[in-house]
């Protein structure tokens, strides 16, 4: 099944929200910061749409350039929100999300041309990896799908009840962070700029680590 027909399958059952199609002749439009490449699925879909969301705003794939859900090539760069983690983002290439800013992503290797298809999440919290895909037409048909039909977290069904849809530049954040003793409730959750959050996450996460090394 291709990308066409999985991205098809979406719209015909009205889960996700495209946008116009990113041009794809640019002589750079595969290559971000560091030579990583996009394997060709994920390029095709851009062809089609640059970037969507789904749920109501709660999962996002981004795009290139500024009419696209987010450019993913600002969104890696190094002098971003990626400085707050302390390196602890380096290696990754992040070109989707959830609400709650867990991140998804491509390894960066040294040779942008024998790269590892495979996708990943990074939870919010400490950007801790785990492999949802082989490959970015299985992550379509697979993690998307699903959430965008119905969300395996249970709070991120509630989150939506209390808060509705939300842009794609936004994400949800507990504050205080769960990390540094917040309490998992809603009535502790906040919407903020997406790159705000992720920043203020990875100082709770610096934060975090000196104290467990303290410990």
């Amino acid at each position: 099944m291709s990308v066409d027909d999985r991205l098809s399958a979406l719209l015909s059952r009205g889960l996700v929200r495209t946008r116009p199609a990113a041009d794809m002749l640019a002589p750079d439009t595969l290559l971000g910061d560091g030579g990583s490449v996009l394997p060709l699925d994920h390029a095709r879909l851009l062809s089609l749409t640059n970037g969507l969301d789904a749920y109501g705003g709660y999962f996002r794939l981004f795009g290139l350039g500024p009419w696209s859900v987010r450019d993913m090539r600002r969104w890696n760069a190094g002098h971003g929100w990626r400085a707050a983690w302390g390196g602890r983002a380096d290696g990754w290439w992040f070109f989707g999300e959830t609400a709650w800013g867990d991140q998804y992503a491509y390894a960066r290797g040294d040779d942008p041309f024998a790269a590892d298809a495979t996708v990943y999440r990074l939870d919010a919290c400490r950007l801790e990896p785990e492999a949802v895909a082989e490959d970015f037409a299985e992550f379509l048909a697979g993690e998307l799908a699903r959430n965008a039909a119905a969300p395996r977290d249970d709070a991120t069904v509630a989150a939506r009840e209390r808060f509705g849809e939300i842009d794609p530049n936004q994400q949800l954040a507990y504050v205080p962070s769960l990390l540094l003793g917040g309490e998992d409730d809603l009535a502790n959750v906040v919407t903020l700029g997406a790159r705000e959050a992720m920043a203020a996450a990875g100082e709770a996460y610096r934060a975090w680590s000196r104290t467990a090394v303290a410990n």
